[in-house]
């Protein structure tokens, strides 16, 4: 028998497995890394950290990210680059921590989305970073491709983080939405295991994806920092009016997008269009308002006025002008910190990845992913 799938059943039968959860979003923030340890399907997060991308690999993941024509070698060279970049990440921050890599089980990578693209004839996405470069570079099994058997499985490939919230957030008397502020603002409703209700989990629009578009072109910086761009900025009615008009917002929940749909192009078109002409800070407020807009009204739409605990994770979260705007509009909302689950809001995504490789080894409602085995 291989002695690595011998090494992966002897994994999903150990009590406890320590698993390292990679994350890289649209945001294009940089590289997520969290150390799991996990008995049966409970995660126990040990250590985190993010690393940041260079601005130089940030302009090519972007030049190749959500793009119809793309230089296809540049895509294959990245496939394959920032599977070794995120490898050195990995034993870099394993030696850091004093942990050795045999105490590893396994790796879950997320990669880095080039392109999402739900379709009533057929869902499709692509997520490059190459799971069998980081197995044989780490020397550990790695699980990668979760979102393509999302798809596979009759899914669109996202949000995935509903897999793991219900387990490890539902409540039995207590209401309580998770929400996500990364490139793309997702939710996971959790309605009282009492009620009866049924989960619901859903994008919603952009978050940060359209503000960081934006600070990159008129700041050049990746974000804007605690929102304080925003915060000085005049929001324009008419612009947030019509990039609110968009098609996505009316469809009906659950959904989903990414930004293939909302991108600086269209709010440049609008713009054009309609003959707005805009100080560059305003048009940070005008998209900030949009994420705080957006997300309002399907809370809205979705909870009505019954009173809820509201868990924020993501980048967003960091943003104050985010967070000040929806703790004024969502007046039913007890707002929680993620904290207080031993997950910070920062490292839940890349903990979730964890969980998810987590429960393909061990069995679940979602087996996901893509079994990588170093030689």
């Amino acid at each position: 028998m291989n002695k690595q799938l011998l090494r992966l059943t002897e994994i999903a039968q150990k009590p406890q497995r320590t698993i390292i959860g990679l994350m890289s979003g649209t945001s294009l923030d940089g590289l997520d890394i969290a150390l799991c340890n996990f008995k049966w399907k409970k995660p126990q997060l040990l250590n985190f950290r993010t690393v940041e991308y260079s601005q130089d690999l940030r302009n090519r993941i972007r030049a190749v990210q959500s793009q119809v024509n793309v230089n296809l070698q540049e895509v294959c060279v990245l496939h394959a680059e920032l599977a070794h970049l995120y490898a050195d990440l990995v034993l870099e921050s394993l030696a850091e921590w004093e942990v050795e890599v045999h105490q590893v089980d396994l790796i879950a990578s997320h990669g880095q989305t080039i392109y999402h693209h739900p379709n009533k004839k057929m869902n499709s996405t692509f997520q490059i970073v190459d799971g069998d470069h980081i197995a044989e570079k780490t020397g550990i099994v790695t699980i990668s491709d979760f979102r393509q058997k999302h798809v596979a499985k009759g899914g669109e490939g996202a949000p995935l983080a509903g897999i793991m919230d219900e387990t490890l957030y539902r409540s039995d008397t207590s209401h309580r939405l998770l929400l996500n502020l990364g490139g793309i603002s997702n939710f996971t409703w959790l309605p009282s295991k009492e009620s009866r209700e049924k989960i619901l989990i859903s994008d919603i629009g952009p978050a940060n994806t359209l503000i960081n578009e934006a600070m990159k072109k008129h700041f050049n910086k990746p974000f804007d920092e605690d929102g304080k761009v925003a915060s000085k900025g005049k929001v324009h009615s008419g612009l947030l009016k019509y990039l609110l008009l968009e098609p996505f917002f009316r469809k009906p929940f659950p959904k989903t997008t990414g930004q293939e749909d909302f991108n600086l192009d269209l709010v440049e078109e609008l713009m054009s269009g309609f003959k707005i002409e805009l100080e560059p800070k305003d048009l940070v407020a005008t998209l900030t308002h949009l994420t705080i807009q957006s997300i309002t009204r399907a809370v809205e739409e979705i909870i009505g006025d019954k009173p809820f605990e509201m868990f924020v994770s993501g980048g967003g979260v960091h943003n104050s002008t985010i967070m000040n705007g929806l703790k004024e509009r969502l007046v039913n909302a007890e707002f929680k910190d993620f904290e207080e689950s031993g997950i910070s809001a920062d490292s839940k995504e890349a903990v979730l990845m964890a969980f998810l490789a987590n429960e393909c080894v061990v069995g679940g409602e979602w087996e996901l992913g893509k079994v990588s085995l170093p030689s």
